[in-house]
């Protein structure tokens, strides 16, 4: 009995997937990575869907990855609100691992173009102000203004893509850097918004209206996470339109950016 137990124990061990949680604000932002899942299940909360499957790709020294998705909507109450659907509806047997949040952000850093590759090793929730009572941006639940990013995901999600880069591979993308990124309730088309954030946040280097929210729900829950941000526009006066027209290409492109991130955690 002692034997068999040990045995099934060894094998439950062994069949244990790596579970990605992954969220975008829409559709186009995870392309067709529903494709690319074998065995896909599907469950509704309202208004919110949330899809699982295993990884499809098939290598020799891969190991075997579970995804579990969904598009949340724009905004950071919609981002947290699909995080935490997303932990919730996991197993006991096969949690979560890490949180990926992927899309489209606006430049900040005048350095940035279309189709580069920004990855948060911080997020500031950049319209959180709660003074006197506490400083700007600061988050009273974490008593931190910006959240760091787990070091171990962040480094095997940029290795990843360097390689592949490094390779010949996501032709269509641009540069990868790291740095901070802010999220706020606001589509940002007016440089001189830009400038002012700028100044109270250094080093800031796109902004966009979810990534924040999701680092915190995954904070406050322990939870590993990573923001991955595809450049769409200079968040500028021409920013909803080069939105507009970028989205339509992201959308043919995503999941290769996203392959290449699973093959690299998967090794």
């Amino acid at each position: 009995m002692t034997c068999i137990l040990f045995l099934h124990m060894l094998h439950t061990k062994t069949m244990r997937y790596i579970h990605i949680a992954l969220i975008s604000a829409m559709p186009e932002e995870i392309g067709n990575t529903l494709n690319h899942l074998d065995n896909v299940t599907s469950k509704k909360f309202g208004d919110l869907e949330v899809y699982s499957g295993k990884w499809a790709e098939k290598t020799n020294n891969s190991q075997p990855i579970f995804v579990s998705l969904a598009w949340s909507g724009w905004g950071k109450v919609s981002a947290a609100r699909a995080a935490t659907r997303l932990l919730s509806n996991s197993s006991k047997e096969n949690p979560i691992d890490c949180i990926f949040f992927t899309g489209v952000a606006g430049a900040v850093d005048s350095n940035l173009k279309q189709w580069d590759v920004v990855l948060a090793d911080k997020v500031v929730q950049y319209d959180m102000d709660a003074r006197p009572l506490f400083k700007r941006f600061h988050i009273p639940a974490l008593n931190l203004d910006r959240l760091s990013s787990s070091e171990e995901w962040k480094e095997k999600t940029y290795s990843a893509i360097f390689n592949a880069k490094n390779d010949g591979l996501l032709e269509e993308f641009g540069s990868i850097t790291k740095g901070l990124i802010g999220t706020g309730d606001r589509f940002i088309s007016d440089r001189n918004v830009l400038v002012e954030l700028s100044k109270d946040l250094d080093g800031l280097k796109a902004v966009e209206m979810e990534g924040a929210a999701v680092a915190q729900v995954a904070s406050q829950e322990g939870i590993p996470w990573v923001i991955i941000r595809v450049i769409s526009d200079e968040a500028n006066s021409d920013a909803a339109q080069n939105f507009s027209e970028f989205l339509e290409l992201y959308k043919e492109n995503s999941w290769y950016l996203l392959n290449t991130i699973l093959l690299g955690i998967s090794k």
